[in-house]
This record gives C-alpha cells, structure tokens and sequence, in this order.
C-alpha cells in the first residue's frame, strides 16, 4: 500500500475532521469525494 508523508500541521488537520472515526476510513472518504468532484464534465 502507498505510504503518504504529511506535515504534522496537516496531519493534525485530518486527525480533527476525522472525528473520532478511523483516520483511514476518513482518508478513503476523502479521495472519493475529490474523485468525484474532479470527473471530466458531461
């Protein structure tokens, strides 16, 4: 699996919208949502 390097300031940041959930499932969470909003226009 890739490994991705953040700052602690960043990490701190993703660690808060988490929410309490698990940090990686908030990652996934995220990616899907930018993958959706970045999708070539119809």
């Amino acid at each position: 699996m890739p490994e991705i390097s953040v700052s602690d300031t960043l990490y701190r940041q993703l660690v808060s919208v988490s929410e309490g959930d698990d940090l990686d499932e908030t990652m996934w969470k995220m990616v899907a949502h930018y993958g959706r909003g970045n999708q070539p226009g119809d």
